[in-house]
């Protein structure tokens, strides 16, 4: 009876060494932070671009002045675009394990795409930002043609761009919303920013030349609805982190 009650008893067994991770995973907090990194520091980079950059129809001699004038700008733009697209990696990485999670999946899918290639058209913008202060700081001669065929791209990219920020606001806001994650106001105004950034996206040929310049207005309307969605559900986030 004794050897029996013995082996019923487990043995003790040796505490097991506390793990050491030095990160864990994407954490709300952390992702809510990243999406909010990500609408502060675009904001404040049209508003520093904005205030000095030569309007879309400016002349070849007018651009060519203004990026070798300003080149140390160029470099604050570069810097602020790394930041920014590090807040948007996080906030995508942290934020999809909850909208795939919901009965708008497709839309989660959507609005990943939408942002992936918003980095990979903006990049190319940036790219082109740097290669016109690069031209321009050279002070070679004959240089009006290159200057002419990067501001046309870079005007042309950026215009293009405004369909898939419209593209990652409807996904992105639409599974958000299902989540809990993004103001239910969003189920109506987020596609009309997206219309209105459409809108920039198809006159994009006259906008890249400096005309139909309204609506390049109009599609801004639209991209301040993209950053304010962003700003909205990096707060909620934040602020389920913390209550939970």
């Amino acid at each position: 009876m004794y050897k029996t009650l013995e082996a019923a008893i487990p043995a003790p067994t040796a505490p097991t060494a506390p793990s050491h991770q030095t990160f864990g995973d994407i954490s709300s907090r952390l992702a809510g932070a990243g999406a909010i990194t990500f609408a502060v520091t675009v904001l404040a980079q049209n508003v520093i671009r904005g205030a000095s950059a030569p309007a879309n129809g400016a002349s070849t001699a007018d651009v060519l002045t203004h990026y070798a004038d300003h080149r140390s700008l160029t470099f604050v733009l570069v810097a602020s675009y790394a930041l920014s697209a590090a807040g948007l990696f996080v906030f995508l990485g942290g934020a999809m394990r909850r909208l795939v999670a919901t009965t708008r999946r497709g839309w989660a899918f959507t609005g990943l795409f939408g942002a992936a290639s918003i980095l990979a058209l903006f990049t190319v913008v940036v790219a082109a930002e740097q290669a016109l202060s690069a031209v321009a700081t050279r002070g070679q001669p004959n240089v009006g043609g290159a200057i002419e065929s990067l501001w046309m791209l870079h005007n042309s990219v950026f215009s293009l761009l405004d369909l898939s920020i419209a593209a990652a606001l409807v996904g992105l806001s639409r599974a958000g919303i299902a989540a809990g994650i993004t103001p239910k106001v969003f189920r109506r105004l987020a596609p009309v920013g997206a219309a209105m950034l459409v809108v920039g996206a198809v006159a994009g040929p006259a906008i890249a030349i400096g005309d139909a310049m309204p609506l390049f207005g109009v599609a801004g309307a639209g991209f301040l609805v993209w950053l304010t969605f962003l700003f909205t559900t990096g707060v909620r986030m934040i602020r389920s982190s913390v209550a939970s």
